[in-house]
């Protein structure tokens, strides 16, 4: 059984058009894939940009993510990039881990959207194949709070590659945790303190910090 890590970044959706025809407050830009082992060792990896139908990439996105319009204005549409990765992973037989519920979520509320109905994207998303490592790291550690995945890999003492808010690196970085917990089972959480954010993004206001509270929970 080999294991898929997914990870997507959203941008916001205008609000005039969630009272028209899509009334999700995010779209998928980017989705990060790899491709693990049964020893949840690293084969491959899939990093897509999506171009967003009725979403808009503003300051505050593409400062979080680092993906600007350039980079998704001719990118495949949603369901092109999802039958790809799937495409990608051929016959093997997987199952799929995010950090947190939103991204399976996403691609749920997206294929009700914009009336996708291909069957393989319909068995791709349903719930049983997909596991909430987020759910699974706190329910282990008896946690009182979710932690992002930035303060789950200072936890579990894991140097991070790339940056946080890339799909693919987030996915990569996902992956080095789920390894190193289900190998290590007895593993014991350390203390950990988030770093200081640069000055710049305190100054972010709050309809800044809402949209990017809303790319978590949606």
């Amino acid at each position: 059984m080999y294991n898929l890590i997914i990870d997507l970044e959203m941008c916001n959706v205008p609000r005039d058009y969630r009272q028209r025809s899509y009334k999700y407050a995010n779209e998928t830009i980017q989705i990060g894939a790899v491709l693990l082992d049964e020893n949840f060792k690293r084969i491959s990896t899939l990093c897509q940009y999506v171009h967003p139908e009725y979403g808009v990439i503003d300051h505050f996105i593409e400062s979080l993510t680092g993906i600007r319009n350039s980079q998704v204005k001719n990118a495949p549409r949603i369901q092109e990039a999802l039958l790809h990765m799937i495409d990608w992973l051929g016959e093997r037989e997987y199952k799929i881990y995010a950090w947190s519920e939103s991204d399976r979520a996403q691609i749920v509320h997206e294929i009700k959207a914009k009336k996708i109905t291909d069957e393989k994207l319909l068995a791709f998303v349903e719930k049983e194949n997909w596991i909430d490592y987020q759910a699974v790291f706190t329910k282990r550690y008896e946690l009182t709070r979710q932690l992002s995945l930035e303060e789950a890999l200072g936890r579990a003492e894991i140097k991070p590659e790339g940056r946080f808010h890339d799909g693919l690196d987030d996915a990569v970085n996902t992956g080095y945790l789920i390894e190193k917990l289900e190998l290590n089972l007895d593993y014991q959480l350390v203390s950990y303190e988030m770093p200081e954010k640069p000055t710049e993004h305190l100054s972010c206001n709050l309809g800044e910090l809402l949209a990017e509270l809303n790319l978590q929970l949606v």
